[in-house]
């Protein structure tokens, strides 16, 4: 994806002409699923990395200096009991990634999404975010983030939601 093609040419995220709304569903589930393991007020984001043999990681992040604060990383045997909150995110965020992998032509070997418990975002040139460097070359703007459901520009993500310039929309 062209950076023309991301933004309107003054910065400002478009939508891309034709939204998915089966993706849309998926990262709202997954949305409401995130929203009780981030803490209100606690400044803490989360990233959902899938590989190819469908272990999941999840990783949570400060919003405010980009600490690591907690991992989990299981295969699909291994997930949470589904009544859990745990649980409901990791099956929520398997069928979302495993949708988004589809739309590629050859999917990456890891994808990966980030959500604040409003919004999820993803990097189509960096699929993996739990790669190193990842949340810093964002923040910087070296990378740009693909929107699926806005981030709270003023949440733990606003660093990653700025510039304006690098954002887009799906």
């Amino acid at each position: 994806m062209s950076r023309d093609s991301q933004t309107n040419g003054r910065g400002i995220p478009q939508m891309m002409p034709r939204p998915n709304f089966k993706l849309t569903e998926l990262a709202e589930e997954m949305v409401r699923c995130a929203q009780p393991l981030l803490p209100a007020g606690g400044r803490l984001f989360l990233g959902l990395q899938q590989d190819m043999d469908g272990s999941l990681r999840m990783i949570w992040w400060r919003g405010d200096d980009f600490r690591l604060v907690a991992e989990i990383d299981a295969s699909p045997e291994g997930f949470c009991d589904e009544d859990t909150d745990e649980g409901a995110l990791q099956d929520a965020a398997s069928a979302c990634l495993t949708y988004l992998a589809g739309r590629w032509p050859s999917p990456p070997r890891r994808l990966g999404v980030i959500t604040d418990g409003t919004g999820v975002a993803f990097s189509p040139n960096r699929p993996a975010v739990a790669e190193p460097g990842w949340l810093l070359d964002h923040a910087g703007g070296l990378a740009t983030l693909t929107t699926i459901l806005p981030l709270d520009g003023e949440g733990p993500c606003a660093l990653l939601c700025t510039p304006v310039e690098a954002a887009s929309y799906h």
